[in-house]
Parts: structure tokens; sequence; C-alpha cells
């Protein structure tokens, strides 16, 4: 597999695109959604205005169907960590080469002139059923794109998660966010990437409904999904997981199902594990790779989410 997996650059001028797929290398969805992406532009003769983009991310973790090698590429976004990537001399991990080329590109890329916005879009899988969200800095929460796509909006989850490819890019004025379409090899993830995609250069200005007439169907299709879930909510807590410590969600959570505190929601070596805070349960953990054992997030009410704004 090559790194880039495809690119159309438009006659006309535009936004520049960049979609990301396979930075844990389980998480192919996005790759087969970016494919059939690129097939039918091609396809259907749509006009793009811009250049849209995408790439793997860690090649090795793909081609071995696993989440990472030697660590998760997706926490090691870290200005610390790059800087001693920067100057290694002999490659040490599977993911600092990972890191170094996929840096290269990104950097090399977002440095070009693009006239319009750049927009980074890093493409996901959960490990349990109702994974359709975006990841996305507070500050950035309303942008048109990121509501285009009408599905619950996480923020402050920055909080907890250092080093990730989002974050690292959102410093570097690049509108940047996480797509999570479903649950890890379904179907419906690829078919939820898809729809969501569309739906992003349409808000982009890549294309219009005259230039692919099922844009309508696609948002509806987001709207439908999205339709019993949460608005946007916040990150309130996430239990941390050790390689050692025989970490076992119990059955049966999926995203955003309501959790009381002091509900049992894990064992490991040292016991049961209850949850600290009232809340709606967030990225339980139901693979063997992974430090983050789950989340607890609340909703926020429009009132809340005007205060924010202010």
């Amino acid at each position: 597999m090559d790194r880039i997996l495809d690119e159309i650059i438009g006659e006309e001028d535009g936004p520049l695109v960049i979609l990301i797929a396979g930075i844990h290398g389980n998480e192919v969805v996005g790759i087969l959604a970016a494919e059939d992406i690129f097939r039918k532009i091609r396809q259907s003769n749509i006009r793009l205005r811009g250049r849209l983009i995408a790439i793997a991310g860690n090649l090795q973790a793909i081609q071995s169907n696993k989440r990472y090698i030697h660590y998760d590429l997706n926490r090691a976004w870290r200005e610390e960590h790059i800087h001693d990537i920067r100057r290694q001399e002999e490659i040490n991990f599977a993911e600092d080469r990972e890191l170094k080329e996929l840096m290269a590109i990104l950097d090399e890329l977002i440095a070009q002139d693009h006239h319009k916005e750049k927009i980074l879009v890093d493409l996901h899988a959960t490990s349990s059923e109702k994974g359709n969200f975006i990841i996305v800095p507070e500050s950035e929460s309303d942008h048109p794109v990121v509501k285009a796509l009408h599905l619950p909006v996480v923020i402050d989850l920055e909080q907890f998660l250092e080093g990730t490819l989002l974050n690292y890019y959102q410093h570097r004025n690049v509108i940047s966010f996480a797509f999570e379409g479903g649950l890890i090899g379904s179907r419906e993830a690829v078919e939820l990437h898809e729809s969501g995609i569309w739906e992003i250069l349409d808000a982009a200005q890549m294309i219009s409904h005259h230039d692919h007439h099922e844009i309508d169907h696609y948002e509806k299709k987001l709207k439908r999904i999205s339709s019993l879930l949460p608005g946007k909510v916040k990150a309130l807590h996430r239990h941390w997981v050790e390689k050692d410590d025989e970490f076992v969600m119990k059955p049966g959570f999926t995203n955003f199902d309501p959790i009381t505190k002091g509900q049992l929601v894990a064992r490991d070596k040292n016991g049961p594990i209850y949850a600290p805070a009232d809340g709606l349960i967030f990225m339980p953990l139901y693979q063997e790779d992974g430090n983050d054992g789950y989340f607890i997030v609340e909703e926020i009410t429009n009132e809340e989410a005007v205060n924010l704004a202010d």
C-alpha cells in the first residue's frame, strides 16, 4: 500500500482537504470509504474545487491488522517526541518511521499556498456500537464543516488525550477533527464515512448539489443516525489502562449509554471498577490494545452551549 492513497487537484481554486485513514491499523473502514469517494468522483466526472488527498496512517499496522506495532501513533504527536524523532539517525520503533514519513507529507502539504481553508479529517472507528461522532476542539465545534455532519460533537477530550494528530495540526492553523464512523470492520462504518465525506466536500464548497445530486440523501442519512444521540457533549473522566492491568470492560455498553456514579463498569487485576460520576459512557474498550479503558461524558444543554460560545 502506498502512503498516498489517492489525490485529485481541481482546476478551480478551493480548500485543501486531507483525509487520514488507518492511523490505527485495525481501523481500515476510512481507507475503504476514501477509495469509494475517489472512484465515484471520477466515474461521475464531478468537478472538484481545490485539492483532495487521502493518506494512509500507520502502514505497518494496517498490513498487520493491529492498532499499532510498538506504540499508538495517535498519541505520539507531542512536540518533545517529534523533536526527538527528527534527530534520530536510526529508527528504533515501527511508529517512529510512520510518524516521520506522515509528518513530512502533511507538513509539505500545509506549507503550500492555499487561498482557502486547510481541513484535516482523521477517520476512525470504535470497538463499541454507536461509534458515530466528531471529536473536535471546542474552538472549532461550530465550524460549518463540523456542523454539516449532523453527528454528536465531543469537546474537551484533549484534556485527557495528549499527542493526537488533530491537536497537533489544530495548533498549526488547520481545521482538524476526528470523524468516528462506527464499529470497527463494519460496512455501516464505511457507508457513514462516505456520507460524511460527501457532506464535508459540500460544506467546504469543493462540490455542490449541482455537482453531486445525492448530497441530500447523505444528509438525511446522517441526521437519521444521529437523531437518537446527544448533540454536543464534553468529556469529564478517562480511565487509564496499563498493559498489565488485565482490564476487562463489562459487556454490553455502547457509546453514550447513561451510567450512574457507583455503577460497575469494568474489572481489572485489582478488582471491580465503578463509575466515579454520573454521565454517559464513551468509547468503552472492547479490544486488546489501547490505554483508554473508557470515558465519561455529559451532554451540553443549549444554554450551556451558548455560554461556552460567549
